[in-house]
C-alpha cells in the first residue's frame, strides 16, 4: 500500500496556471492508494461561475474523496473558495470527520481532516491530514496537542498522521540535526518520521532557494513494522505543478 501527502499550492502552479489533469498525471505516476492533500480549495468560485477541481481530480483518478474546510477563503488570481484538506482513495472512504485546530488571533484557521477507510473486508485503516501554522513554531505545537486527542481513539488501530506540518525537518536520512519541537512532541508520543526511519534519495520537499523538509509522514508504533520505503518524488512536472514536492511511504500491509 502507498500513502501520499501533497500540498497543491490553492490549485495553483508555478506557471499561475490551474492544471487538475497535470496533478492527476503526478499522482497517478506515484501509484499512490491514499492521498492526502493539503492547501485544497472547495468549491471554487471564478469569474465565470463555480468549479470542483476537486471532484474532478478524484473522477480523473476514479477515486473516492473527502474533504474539511479551515474556515478561512482564500483568494487567488482569478478564483478564490474555502480551503483545507482533502483525501483522495483507491479503498472506499467509510467515514469522514473535520476537526478545527485551535488558533491566536490574527493567525490562519488550520483542520484535521480524519478519513476511515475500508481497505478490505473488516479491514479499515484510518488517515489523518493536517497543515499546522505556517509562521510560529509555538502555534503548531499548541495546533498539535489540540489534534492528538482524536487520534487517541484510533492509537491500537492501523493510521497515519500525514501532512503539511510546516516546520523544518532534517534532510537527510542520517542527519544529526536538533530536532525541532513539533518532530519531538509526536516521537514522545510514540510516532516516527517515516522519511528518518525508511528515507530514500533527497528529502526537501519545499525547493525554494534551499529543500526545506516541511511535509511528513508520521507512523504510529503499530504500522511502523510494515514501514518500507519514503521518498520525495521528483520530476520537471512536479516542479512545475506546485511549490511542493509530494512525499510517498510505501508500506507491506494488505
Amino acid at each position: 500500500m502507498k500513502v501520499l501527502t501533497y500540498n497543491v499550492h490553492l490549485w495553483e502552479g508555478r506557471d499561475g496556471r490551474m492544471d487538475i489533469e497535470r496533478l492527476a498525471t503526478i499522482i497517478e505516476h506515484s501509484e499512490a492508494d491514499i492521498v492526502s492533500l493539503n492547501e485544497v480549495l472547495h468549491p471554487v468560485q471564478t469569474h465565470f461561475g463555480d468549479s470542483r477541481p476537486l471532484a474532478e481530480l478524484a473522477n480523473l483518478l476514479r477515486m473516492d474523496w473527502a474533504f474539511g474546510e479551515s474556515n478561512r477563503v482564500v483568494q487567488m488570481a482569478g478564483w478564490w473558495g474555502p480551503v483545507g484538506n482533502a483525501v483522495l482513495s483507491r479503498y472506499p472512504i467509510v467515514d469522514d470527520a473535520n476537526h478545527y485546530l485551535a488558533r491566536l488571533p490574527l493567525t490562519q484557521g488550520r483542520n484535521l481532516l480524519t478519513a476511515r477507510i475500508a481497505t478490505g473486508p473488516e479491514k479499515a485503516f484510518t488517515i489523518f491530514s493536517t497543515h499546522l501554522d505556517h509562521a510560529f513554531e509555538g502555534t503548531r505545537l499548541w495546533q498539535l496537542r489540540g489534534l492528538l486527542d482524536p487520534l487517541q481513539s484510533h492509537a491500537g488501530e492501523p493510521h497515519v498522521l500525514l501532512g503539511d506540518f510546516n516546520t523544518h525537518g532534517p534532510t537527510g536520512v542520517n542527519s544529526r540535526r536538533l530536532t525541532p519541537p513539533v518532530v519531538r512532541l509526536l516521537r514522545n508520543k510514540g510516532y516516527v518520521d517515516a522519511y528518518m526511519t525508511a528515507g530514500e534519495g533527497q528529502a526537501g520537499t519545499f525547493p525554494m532557494g534551499w529543500p526545506f523538509r516541511i511535509d511528513y509522514i508520521f507512523v504510529p508504533q503499530i504500522m511502523q513494522p510494515y514501514l518500507k520505503t519514503c521518498q520525495v518524488l521528483t520530476s520537471k512536472l512536479i516542479d512545475q505543478a506546485s511549490d511542493h514536492r509530494p512525499l510517498l511511504a510505501t508500506f507491506d500491509w494488505r
